[in-house]
């Protein structure tokens, strides 16, 4: 099989040798065995399982939450002479009964699927009449609750898995911590495993670390970093492009005037500028026409851009992961290229908050069960966060309420009246508009939308039949099961989709008021059925990627060394000529 893989790698994709990493995966598929492969965006991660479906009987199923992408895949393959093709909420019943049964018929080497597809008794049905002979769980991640971006959907695959034959299952992600990777393992259920970590060592790319306290210092720092950028008429001097990262949007359009004012040409790109001036400056951008980006992480998703010669961090990022994913979109092309960050101690600070305030302790959880169980009592209806901030000692914001409520809620401790109540959503965008926002590729300006919201629009659309029902009705608690529960991020998915000009939203009333109220009076607080040491892994688990990546920041050692070995990958020399400290 080994010689036909590598055929199939020459023949289809015009590659002579695999890249670091392909070699042992591909080698795991051939052989039946299950593997988790982590490799960083741009590594090649998609060949280790497309190389495989061509060689190997059966269909290969690819599970992936990105629409966007996997739509951008199979168009590819299609365009390769390759037999693939994806199911997703946008086609009608016909096109995917359709495609299932090709898929079936052994007329298909790749079917593309999202995990949410698993909900569904008919799909799982029709699965049972496929020969299925491997499965790829792309951003694997996704199965964690300890990795971002958690998709409770990803789970079922352990129960679906023996309905198929159990055949092997190669998992892929980018970023996976070993405690991640761990969970992974666990929660898919892989059978001894060989776990491949490879091509995080770029050595192109040149690490450095700037410690700057002082805001003026760091505008400084950064017109200095940028300087061979100017030049006039958007060339930009060295021909090549830059992208700024900062954690506020303030702070975005604050130095994206300042590299103006300079004379460096810049364009500012967050989540709170309209859809048209997003894609105007990704545009801007991607064409070369304005040498420097200044973003927010809403930046970067399906974007690949070659000749990005400079990364800077404006404030240091709250993980390893987060900062490797955005420093190594620079330097695609393989010549030398910086990865610069400027920090200051006070930048941990603003992530500690969000981390408390995600995660409360026992004792604030406690104090706002009790303030709400008196603030019920006294007005005999639900309350808001709002009031219950000004009545527990100790709380820093809304945010930290908001929180424990939601952890109550999730405990069956609380009811959440909000859930009870209904939604109304229309339909903004034509359904002609939610088409392609649905079925854009990797390179359009939506894919920059975050997962929750992509998923959201999936939801949206397929239960208004792809944007053609212009209103709908929706209870909020259908709504926080369509975000994992959480009707605090399925509102923040609403607000990004209006945002963007797609939907309109608003609260409809029904059931009772909005707010929170006690369900068992009789429920101590002594016995609340909050699990107290998981909150508290999490909060410590958030709390030592920050502190890993603090030791980044502050390492006396070889960083290029310290980066390979907290993602898993091998590095014999205790220093490189990769870094500011080992040159």
């Amino acid at each position: 099989m080994w010689s036909e893989a590598r055929a199939a790698l020459e023949r289809h994709f015009g590659h002579g040798e695999f890249r670091p990493g392909q070699r042992e995966a591909i080698g795991c598929a051939l052989r039946g065995r299950d593997a988790l492969v982590v490799m960083p965006t741009g590594g090649g991660k998609s060949l280790c399982y497309q190389i495989p479906a061509l060689v190997r009987p059966g269909l290969t199923l690819v599970v992936s939450p990105l629409i966007a992408l996997m739509q951008d895949q199979v168009a590819a393959l299609e365009r390769l002479g390759i037999a693939a093709a994806l199911v997703n909420s946008m086609l009608t019943s016909a096109e995917i009964d359709e495609r299932l049964r090709r898929a079936a018929a052994g007329q298909l080497k790749l079917l593309y699927i999202a995990p949410e597809r698993f909900d569904s008794g008919p799909f799982r049905r029709a699965l049972q009449r496929m020969s299925v002979g491997m499965v790829a769980i792309d951003e694997a991640h996704c199965v964690s609750e300890w990795g971002h971006d958690f998709r409770p959907s990803y789970l079922r695959l352990r129960r679906v898995w023996p309905e198929i034959g159990q055949p092997p299952l190669l998992a892929l992600t980018a970023t996976a911590t070993p405690e991640v990777r761990r969970a992974i393992v666990k929660e898919l259920g892989l059978r001894r495993p060989r776990v491949i970590v490879r091509g995080f060592d770029r050595p192109n790319l040149h690490f450095a670390v700037r410690r700057e306290e002082r805001n003026e210092d760091k505008r400084g720092a950064l017109l200095s970093l940028l300087e061979d950028a100017g030049g006039g008429g958007g060339s930009g001097g060295s021909g090549g492009s830059y992208v700024v990262y900062a954690s506020t949007r303030a702070m975005v359009e604050a130095a994206a005037e300042l590299l103006r004012g300079a004379g460096i040409p810049a364009t500012a790109y967050h989540a709170g500028l309209h859809h048209d001036r997003r894609a105007e400056a990704q545009d801007a951008w991607m064409s070369g026409r304005v040498p420097v980006v200044v973003a927010t992480n809403a930046f970067g998703m399906g974007i690949d851009k070659d000749n990005v010669r400079r990364v800077v961090h404006l404030q240091m990022p709250g993980s390893l992961e987060a900062y490797y994913q955005e420093a190594g979109r620079a330097g695609r092309d393989g010549l030398p290229a910086e990865c610069v960050l400027l920090h200051s101690y006070r930048d941990r600070f603003t992530h500690e908050f969000f981390i408390h305030a995600a995660f409360p302790a026992r004792k604030v959880i406690e104090a706002v069960y009790k303030a709400l169980a008196k603030a019920t009592q006294s007005n005999g209806g639900p309350a808001l966060p709002g009031r219950l901030t000004t009545q527990v000692k100790g709380i820093k914001s809304e945010r930290e309420v908001e929180s424990a409520l939601r952890i109550l809620a999730q405990s069956g401790a609380v009811d959440d009246a909000a859930r009870r109540r209904s939604c109304s959503v229309r339909w903004i965008a034509t359904p002609e508009v939610v088409r392609r926002a649905m079925e854009s590729g990797a390179g359009d300006a939506m894919s920059s939308l975050p997962v929750e919201a992509a998923a959201m629009l999936e939801r949206l659309a397929r239960a208004s039949g792809g944007g053609e029902r212009l209103r709908l009705r929706l209870s909020q608690r259908e709504l926080a099961r369509w975000a994992g529960g959480d009707f605090g991020v399925a509102r923040q998915a609403l607000d990004i989709l209006q945002q963007e000009g797609m939907i309109g939203w608003r609260d409809g009333g029904g059931g009772y008021g909005a707010g929170y109220a006690i369900r068992d009076r009789a429920l101590a607080v002594e016995d609340l059925p909050v699990d107290w040491e998981k909150l508290e892994t999490r909060r410590e688990f958030d709390l030592l990627k920050l502190r890993r990546m603090e030791k980044y920041a502050f390492g006396r050692g070889c960083r290029r060394r310290y980066l390979l070995r907290y993602f898993g990958e091998s590095f014999g020399k205790r220093s490189c000529a990769g870094c500011d400290r080992c040159r």
